[in-house]
């Protein structure tokens, strides 16, 4: 639970140049912090109680279930510490098309910038210019637009900025909840991938900005389960789980 970054991520939904629909908060069992920060920026809150482990996959699910209910067919998918960069909405938008979903960059910032970002600095664009370990997402729009164009490499999925219809996800099963942490949004790009859904990247021109902090989520002997079942996922050509969306 990080309500302080939750806040400054949707304060920068508020100032997209072309404006969400709907937002949807995902949140795997947090408490009050969230809530109150999810309704003083009038999304839609998504709890599932937290079970065990890393219940990212579970509750996404449960997200994209309530977008269908909500008349949604169309989804873009980020993390509660990814500040999105003003253009961000408007990018995925233009490159949509069907049997396509979009992938952005991430540039992920210092741990001493991300805990000085205070809200005016979002409100002003100012996370824009602080540089990050990936700055070549960040180029000026006449060049990035260019070298998305002309990029030998197919977009994977990205959990914290890529976006599809609504149908395909379901289509695959969405996410696959044996994951953890770790390679889950590698297995659901597979699978959309398998399914004739190709991934178009615009990294150059639709960053989203991680702030700093620890995880200690990580375990290395779960990623090598997850490796072993990504692998099974693109031999055997898997178009959809039964351990996701039903």
């Amino acid at each position: 639970e990080n309500p302080r970054a939750l806040d400054l991520v949707l304060r920068g939904w508020a100032r997209q140049r072309v404006a969400p629909d709907i937002l949807l908060v995902a949140d795997d069992g947090s408490g009050p912090g969230t809530a109150a920060v999810t309704a003083r920026w009038g999304a839609t809150h998504v709890r599932l109680e937290h079970g065990e482990g890393f219940g990212k996959c579970r509750v996404a699910n449960a997200a994209v279930m309530k977008a269908r209910e909500l008349g949604v067919s169309w989804l873009l998918f980020t993390d509660g510490d990814w500040l999105p960069a003003r253009d961000l909405l408007a990018r995925h938008l233009e490159e949509t098309r069907p049997a396509r979903f979009v992938s952005g960059g991430g540039i992920r910032l210092a741990r001493g910038v991300s805990e000085a970002i205070r809200p005016e600095d979002v409100d002003r664009g100012d996370f824009e210019r602080q540089g990050g370990n990936k700055p070549q997402y960040a180029l000026p729009r006449a060049l990035g637009h260019l070298l998305d164009r002309i990029q030998p490499r197919r977009a994977p999925w990205k959990g914290g900025n890529s976006s599809a219809w609504l149908d395909d996800i379901v289509r695959v099963g969405g996410y696959d909840d044996r994951f953890g942490w770790g390679l889950e949004d590698n297995d659901l790009g597979a699978r959309l991938e398998n399914a004739g859904v190709r991934g178009f990247s615009i990294r150059y021109t639709a960053p989203v900005y991680h702030l700093w902090h620890e995880r200690p989520w990580v375990n290395q002997e779960a990623l090598a389960r997850h490796q072993k079942m990504l692998e099974e996922t693109r031999r055997a050509r898997s178009t959809r789980t039964e351990h996701g969306i039903r």
